[in-house]
């Protein structure tokens, strides 16, 4: 049965037909040319003189790379220059001039520093992991501040990346910031266990009446208890991931605060 079947090779303005494209590419080229005016022609000709050559375009190619190259030299170089200037910042000399906290870090941690039931319920919450339920007591101890007048001695910034400041005072009076070192660190993530332990006792006290008659209030504690002792403060990732959370929420950026400069 013969099908007559229009061929999409089939040219519209001559209606010569052809079995390959290429060939039909080639042919329709010259009958579009055929078809177009002198103004036209004129008009593809001018437009066809402002392409440049092949030699234009290596030597375009070529400023282009080397303009590129000198760019990315002198990015480089700011690079450094701003590191090495946030290596000379004196953090500590700036601190102890401007910042005079209104207690010490040691004194704040045992006396200021709580863990409410609150936390311990936050805790319970199926969703919350251990690292979220201490960044969220960090929080509510640091912020917001007591009062308007009331100082942390606790510091970070955006320039002296995954570093802490504590303050300590002085027989004197005088503040005294310095580095935060790992057993301050770890004293405080102890702290912060140790109130949620004295939660969970708590609540345990209160709610025992209420577990013997909900099974799940019951999972939900025997789980709250098993987040609460199965983390290690001495293994490097738990530390690492705590710390990094802080001082997320801690850091401030100092670029706008006159900085005193160490050369």
């Amino acid at each position: 049965m013969n099908m007559n079947v229009e061929n999409p090779l089939c040219c519209v303005i001559c209606k010569k037909q052809y079995t390959r494209k290429s060939s039909y590419d080639r042919h329709k080229m010259v009958c579009d040319f055929k078809l177009k005016t002198s103004r036209e022609h004129q008009i593809e000709i001018e437009e066809l003189s402002d392409i440049p050559s092949h030699y234009q375009l290596v030597k375009i190619v070529q400023e282009l790379s080397l303009q590129v190259s000198k760019l990315t030299t002198e990015l480089n170089e700011m690079k450094k220059y701003v590191e090495k200037k946030k290596h000379k910042l004196n953090v500590v000399l700036w601190l102890n001039t401007k910042v005079k906290p209104t207690i010490g870090f040691l004194e704040w941690v045992h006396t200021s520093l709580t863990v409410n039931a609150s936390h311990f319920e936050y805790l319970m919450d199926g969703d919350n992991s251990i690292y979220v339920v201490i960044q969220r007591i960090f929080e509510d101890n640091i912020s917001p501040p007591p009062s308007m007048d009331f100082v942390y001695p606790i510091s970070a910034f955006t320039e002296k990346p995954g570093v802490f400041y504590v303050c300590e005072k002085q027989a004197s009076g005088e503040a005294s910031w310095s580095p935060l070192e790992m057993p301050d660190m770890l004293l405080m993530l102890k702290k912060i266990q140790n109130g949620l332990i004295r939660e969970l006792t708590n609540w345990k006290t209160i709610n025992k009446g209420k577990m013997d008659d909900c099974d799940r209030l019951a999972i939900a504690f025997q789980r709250a208890i098993q987040k609460l002792f199965s983390i290690s403060f001495s293994q490097d990732n738990n530390f690492s991931k705590m710390k990094n959370s802080l001082y997320n929420y801690l850091k401030t950026d100092l670029k706008s605060v006159e900085f005193e400069f160490e050369f």
